[in-house]
This record gives structure tokens, C-alpha cells and sequence, in this order.
């Protein structure tokens, strides 16, 4: 009898604790992403009669050339993106094997770990007037322009793209491919037959991905946009340019717009549909074929082209008139100590956020997976509150919170820089965890409780070391992507906070382009070498 008030007073502690928790974390996201975007839709609507901004935006044949050229530029860069990636990924899962396997993922997920800024700058060393290409052969391509805003948006989006092909092929089942060709199906059959119908989930995820981060992203079109118009520079002239908060609100409207068609798609038709697949036997697709080798020797060559420009550029006295080697552009950046203090803000920054959005998301994901403890309404609830930060763009968001922090203790703080790159990156590692608790044994907690476990012992003792994995890859995410971020702090910084990512901007708007790739460099060895220590403590599991 004692027995079953200590279990029923246990009970409802935990109960409670859970409730508490879910309480804390759903008002974690109201004040910081429900609040701010409710802020923006009211400062889009402040006009009399409330449409009127819309209609004003809408009658402008900028807004309508923009919105035309923003939807032709992005489908076909993440068009060519998405059917690259797949194609190095079904390469480097299936044909490649143990290190070498693992050193192609890393190259191709290289182009990630720099800002999208300055993938412009590589594409005009490399397709400018006096870049490596005109040089060399003698033709000039007109980059600035949709050619150019294409060309960098490939790099942007192509490792991305190739994340989601490597984990979908990761979980393909070898069984079938095995039963094929004990039946003489040809290779490519079977890739038409199986690989592709059962991928068909992660091509529209990859296509989805790479559109949203495309269609939102405006650092590549600052450097190689030119005069041609789309939506992101329109944003950025009124907001940035002429301060007109207002029109900006509009237009971060417009780039939601996407994002959130794609959400509901995934969320109520391509979800649906995806095939359950689990890789039990390893996969033999066939040999290694005489085109395959070209064109991954290709894309690899290609990768390799944009990141030693990136490494190249930054010790080349004046490219491509003097050649000699110098340091004088770190010295530049380096004067008055300002290079250490970028350094500080952004490493600040990374850590803080890998942290606590390592802390948040996985608390949240095994919340909504493992917890029996009742509170399922509130806990959908909350599953629909995070997701909620997977359809909004950086620029929408980073406008938000300057329309609701601004004039508080917040703003202009490392906080808020900590803050908006939390929201703006939840979703994904947020998918991780529920994807990794999902996997894991359901009756675990169950034997602990079993064995006289508590569930913080539990907890502690059982959940956390089996989640290792998970917490390294979701850390790392959190600290890359936030190193490399600018649309989401663009409004937010102050010449106290700037970052790493933001100061490549302010360069590249000072046509010192070779200060701005000295600074990309940085960047891009403090990220590789924070995805090598990843790959090690992966290896050493």
C-alpha cells in the first residue's frame, strides 16, 4: 500500500515537472518567434485601410519584376544544386568506402562553412573580367546578373542538398537492391525502379531546402546581382538603405510566402507518403562506371576551385596584377585589435547558441517522443510551435526582433544575437532528436524504471550517453551555421557586437574584397575545424 503512494506521488511528481518544462519551453518560443512575428504582420498592416501597403507594393512593377526574377533565378539554382548533390551523394554512400567516404562528406559540405556572400566574391575571382577563368580561356560570362546569382547559389545550396541525399541513401534497404539482381534487373532499372521512387521524400526536401535558403538569401546577389532585381535586395535597400521598416515588413511577408507553402506540403502530402525504409544489408549498386568518375572528379574539382580561391585569395598582393605573396590584408583587419574582437563576438556567439540550442531542442524532442506522462494536446501544441521556425527566413526573422526588441535592454546585445540565432535554427536539430528518439528502444525507460531507476538517473545515466551522437551533430549544427549567418543578425548587431559574418558585408560594400575573403577564410578553419572534431568523436563511437 505505502508501496503505491510512492509510486502514484512519483508519478505525479514527474507529471508535473513535464508540465513544467513544456511550459517553459513553449513560452521560450512565444516570446521569442510567435511575439516577434506577430510584430511584423502588425507593422505590415499599419497603414489605413490596412491593405493599402500591400496593394501600394504590389502596384510597383519593381516589386513584380522582382518577385519574377527571385522565382526564375531560385528554380533553376536548386534545380542544378539538387541534381549535382544527388548525384555526388549516391557516389560517395555507394561507390566510396571507409576514409575516403568520410573525406568526400567533408568536401562536399565545405561551401557551407563560409557565408553566402562570399560565394559571389569566389564567382567573380573566378568568371570576372580579370577572374581565372576569363583569363585562362579568353571568354567573358556576363556574371553579374542572374548567371552570377545562379553560379553562387549552387555553392550556397549544394552541401545542404547533399546532407539530405547522404542521410536518405544512409537508410535505403540493401535487401531489395540484393532480390534485383538475383533477378537480373540492370543497374539502371533498378535505380529508376527503387532508389529513385523510395528518395522521391528526400528530392523534395533537398529541392525545398535549397529554395527557401536560395529564394531568402541576399549576399550573393549584394556582390554579383548587379542591377537585375529580386526580392531579398529589395528588402535590404528599404530596410538597411532607407530605414522604411514598413515596406520592409511587406516584403519579409513575401519571402515567408514560400517557406510556408513548402512547410504545408511537406507537413500534409509529402510526409505522408514517404516510404519507411531501414538499411539492414550493405548496398552493391554495381560498378564503379568510366562517366561516374568524370563528373564526381568534376563537381569534386569544382568544390575544390571555390575553396582555394577562399584560401588563395586572402595572401595574393593584388589579384591578378601582382601575384606575390603578402599578409598586409590580415594586418589590415587585424589593426587596433578588431580581428580578435570578431573573433570573440562570433566564437561567443557560436558556443552560446550550440549550447542552448543543443539544450532546448533535445530537451523538447524527448518531451514529445519518450514522455508517457500524459499532457499529449499540449504537447502537439508545442511540436507545431517549433516547426513553426523551419518556414521562417532570417531576414523576416531578423526583422522581427528589431521590430520588438528595439529600444530594450536586449537590443544591440550579444543576447539578442544568441536569441534570434536559437529560433532561427531550432527546427532542423529539433527534427534530429525526434528522429534519433524515435530509433531508440521504446521500452527503455521502462526497464530503468523497472530496475528502480529514477528519471533524472535515468536520464543521466542511460538517455544521454546513448544520445551522444545526436548531441554532437546538433551542437555542431547550431555553432556552423551560426558563424556563417548574416541575414538573421543584419539588424540586430552594433560596432560592439559585429560579427565575423556581418564584417565580410560591410567589406564587401567597401569594395575590399580581399579583406572580406581573408575574414571568410577565418570562418571557414574555425568551422572545419570544428566538423573535424565532430567526425572524430563519430569515429571513436
Amino acid at each position: 500500500m505505502e508501496a503505491n503512494i510512492q509510486t502514484g506521488a512519483a508519478s505525479a511528481g514527474k507529471k508535473r515537472v513535464v508540465l513544467l518544462a513544456l511550459v517553459l519551453l513553449t513560452a521560450v518560443v512565444v516570446v521569442n518567434l510567435i511575439l516577434p512575428l506577430v510584430m511584423l504582420f502588425v507593422k505590415a498592416v499599419d497603414f489605413e485601410p490596412f491593405w493599402e501597403g500591400f496593394a501600394s507594393a504590389f502596384s510597383k512593377q519593381s516589386t513584380l519584376t522582382a518577385l519574377a526574377n527571385s522565382a526564375k533565378v531560385t528554380a533553376c539554382a536548386a534545380t542544378f544544386a539538387v541534381g549535382f548533390a544527388y548525384f555526388f551523394a549516391y557516389i560517395v554512400e555507394f561507390k566510396l568506402k571507409g576514409r575516403m567516404k568520410r573525406a568526400f562528406r567533408l568536401i562536399s559540405i565545405l561551401p557551407m562553412l563560409v557565408p553566402s556572400i562570399t560565394h559571389g566574391i569566389v564567382i567573380v575571382y573566378l568568371f570576372g573580367n580579370m577572374g581565372i577563368f576569363t583569363r585562362l580561356t579568353g571568354l567573358n560570362l556576363n556574371i553579374y546578373g542572374p548567371l552570377g546569382i545562379i553560379m553562387g547559389s549552387f555553392f550556397y545550396s549544394f552541401p545542404m542538398a547533399f546532407l539530405v541525399f547522404s542521410q536518405a541513401f544512409v537508410n535505403l534497404d540493401g535487401r531489395l537492391f540484393d532480390n534485383t539482381r538475383v533477378l537480373g534487373v540492370a543497374p539502371l532499372r533498378r535505380f529508376f525502379d527503387i532508389t529513385l521512387p523510395m528518395t522521391k521524400y528526400a528530392i523534395f526536401s533537398a529541392y525545398a531546402v535549397c529554395f527557401t535558403m536560395i529564394f531568402t538569401d541576399y549576399g550573393i546577389p549584394l556582390s554579383v546581382g548587379g542591377t537585375y532585381q529580386i526580392l531579398p535586395i529589395l528588402f535590404y535597400r528599404n530596410v538597411v538603405g532607407l530605414l522604411d521598416f514598413s515596406t520592409g515588413a511587406i516584403y519579409s511577408i513575401m519571402l515567408l510566402v514560400p517557406a510556408a507553402i513548402v512547410y504545408l506540403l511537406d507537413v500534409f502530402w509529402f510526409s505522408k507518403k514517404q516510404a519507411s525504409t531501414r538499411r539492414t544489408t550493405l548496398l552493391d549498386t554495381g560498378r564503379f562506371a568510366a562517366w561516374q568518375k568524370g563528373l564526381f572528379a568534376l563537381i569534386t574539382f569544382v568544390i575544390f576551385l571555390c575553396i582555394a580561391v577562399i584560401v588563395l585569395v586572402p595572401f595574393v598582393e593584388n589579384w591578378p596584377y601582382d601575384l606575390s605573396l603578402t599578409t598586409r590584408y590580415f594586418e589590415l583587419i587585424t589593426r587596433n585589435g578588431r580581428l580578435a574582437r570578431l573573433i570573440l563576438n562570433s566564437l561567443v556567439i557560436a558556443l552560446c547558441t550550440g549550447v542552448i540550442g543543443t539544450l532546448l531542442s533535445f530537451g523538447a524532442g524527448y518531451i514529445y517522443v519518450r514522455d508517457k506522462s500524459g499532457n499529449s494536446g499540449f504537447k502537439k501544441l508545442t511540436h507545431g510551435l517549433y516547426m513553426v521556425t523551419l518556414a521562417v527566413p532570417g531576414l523576416a526573422l531578423g526583422l522581427a526582433f528589431a521590430l520588438t526588441f528595439r529600444g530594450s535592454f536586449l537590443y544591440n546585445t550579444l543576447a539578442i544575437l544568441i536569441i534570434v540565432n536559437v529560433m532561427h535554427f531550432f527546427g532542423s536539430p529539433y527534427m534530429m532528436v525526434i528522429s534519433h528518439f524515435k530509433l531508440m528502444d521504446p521500452n527503455l525507460e521502462d526497464v530503468c524504471r523497472s530496475l528502480g531507476a529514477s528519471p533524472l538517473r535515468t536520464l543521466t545515466d542511460v538517455i544521454i550517453p546513448s544520445s551522444k551522437k545526436v548531441l554532437t551533430d546538433v551542437f555542431a549544427y547550431f555553432f556552423t551555421n551560426t558563424m556563417v549567418t548574416i541575414s538573421a543578425v543584419s539588424m540586430l548587431y552594433n560596432s560592439r557586437t559585429m560579427t565575423l559574418a556581418v564584417q565580410i558585408t560591410a567589406f564587401s560594400n567597401q569594395g575590399s574584397w580581399e579583406s572580406a575573403v581573408s575574414v571568410a577564410l577565418v570562418i571557414l578553419l574555425t568551422n572545419t575545424a570544428v566538423k573535424i572534431w565532430q567526425n572524430r568523436r563519430l569515429d571513436r563511437r
